[in-house]
């Protein structure tokens, strides 16, 4: 059965409804990689997904949702997970806590619904319709978080870009917006744009995202057939970015563009004995391995890591130079998989750390196999897994449509 053929044509040609089904999957994946645009404190994207359900269910002879595949399964043990944690809170947790856990529930059962959709109708999903939109979202970031963020921030439909939020958009978003331009312009017009992404953030100071997004698009630009000539050019490559790297013009770039990129790069043994922010990095995982410790299996409720106060491992090197200093409790975790380790349990973290690993596995094991343009969701989503460990991000809707993507790629031969 064809991609139209799924759609009853009672009221419109087949063409006519594949065409607003592509508009509503143009609009929903531009706002994933656009995410500034909010209703009613709503992210509008929520909007245009409620949309596309009520237009596949009055046009669908198929079922939108469904339990067919294992990570749809996953996906729905993961929604489980996320009201045992909110249901079995600890006793000695307060009203407050459950409110807070209380608030955030929807959005954890809408990531669980947008992977067994996405996986559902993944022969629906026309990755051109959604590589331009990325890109364009992406585009809009850039511009909307330079120039024109503080002059609509006084609008309530706008809402403003954090460098973290920032950074985290480009390392989802950016080989799958590159893999677009390389199609459309070539490969010269899309390193280009990856630069300008790369410097963007080398001007903003953010370490992890600078690395993570350079590399990715890399990938995506060079990776695409391995073979003799391609190792040789890039053993080449290396070697003259190595030596780039040790040239002092480029180490006076980098030192007057970002001191704390700087020092990650040429001064490593600081940022590991003296950087505030690896140092509370650290203390915070510590500090959730601890709360899992106490409460394995259901943690202590969603959204309340930072308000809840443990004794954790404090002998670290740096210790002293955070641990003790007022408010540490009230961090964040800094780092996805302990956050969801601690505030879920193992009830929460086993099923999202198996989504990501079978979508990971299933890359490498099947990366020659799978068309090119496969790929680029699933090198974001390497990109992303790295950086979920230094930063609290997985709340975010848009990091859970690009993993509902490529779980969707997994099924889609």
């Amino acid at each position: 059965m064809s991609k139209v053929e799924k759609y009853s044509g009672t009221c419109y040609s087949g063409n006519m409804i594949w065409r607003k089904w592509n508009r509503l999957l143009f609009f929903y994946s531009f706002l994933m990689a656009f995410p500034a645009v909010v209703f009613f404190g709503l992210n509008a994207s929520l909007f245009i997904f409620g949309g596309m359900l009520v237009f596949l269910w009055k046009n669908s002879r198929v079922s939108i949702l469904g339990l067919s595949k294992f990570l749809q399964w996953v996906a729905l043990f993961f929604a489980f997970g996320a009201l045992a944690s909110v249901f079995f809170m600890p006793e000695e947790q307060s009203d407050l806590a459950f409110q807070r856990a209380l608030s955030v529930l929807p959005n954890y059962l809408y990531w669980s619904i947008l992977i067994i959709f996405l996986i559902q109708n993944r022969h629906l999903l026309d990755l051109n319709v959604i590589y331009s939109a990325i890109f364009w979202g992406v585009t809009f970031s850039v511009f909307y978080y330079l120039i024109l963020q503080s002059s609509l921030s006084f609008l309530s439909v706008f809402k403003k870009f954090t460098p973290n939020n920032f950074s985290f958009v480009l390392i989802c978003y950016a080989p799958l917006s590159v893999f677009y331009l390389k199609n459309r312009k070539g490969n010269v017009w899309a390193l280009l744009y990856l630069l300008l992404m790369s410097l963007v953030l080398l001007q903003d100071g953010r370490r992890s995202g600078f690395v993570l997004v350079l590399a990715g698009g890399l990938a995506v630009l060079f990776l695409s057939k391995v073979s003799w000539r391609l190792v040789f050019s890039g053993g080449l490559a290396f070697s003259i970015l190595l030596a780039l790297y040790h040239s002092p013009l480029v180490e006076n770039f980098i030192y007057d563009s970002s001191d704390r990129i700087y020092t990650f790069m040429y001064r490593t043994d600081e940022v590991f004995s003296s950087d505030p922010s690896y140092l509370i990095r650290v203390a915070m995982v510590k500090k959730g391995l601890a709360i899992y410790a106490k409460h394995p299996v259901t943690g202590i409720g969603l959204n309340n890591f930072s308000k809840y106060s443990a004794n954790f491992d404090r002998a670290f090197p740096g210790a002293e130079l955070v641990v003790f200093k007022r408010g540490i409790q009230r961090k964040s975790a800094h780092n996805s998989y302990v956050n969801v380790l601690a505030e879920g349990g193992l009830l929460l973290f086993i099923p999202f750390v198996l989504i990501l690993l079978w979508c990971l596995l299933y890359f490498g094991f099947n990366y020659f196999s799978m068309p090119e343009a496969h790929r680029p969701p699933f090198i974001a989503l390497t990109a992303m897994a790295v950086h979920l460990y230094f930063i609290t991000a997985i709340v975010n809707v848009f990091a859970w449509f690009l993993i509902g993507l490529c779980c969707s790629l997994v099924y889609r031969k």
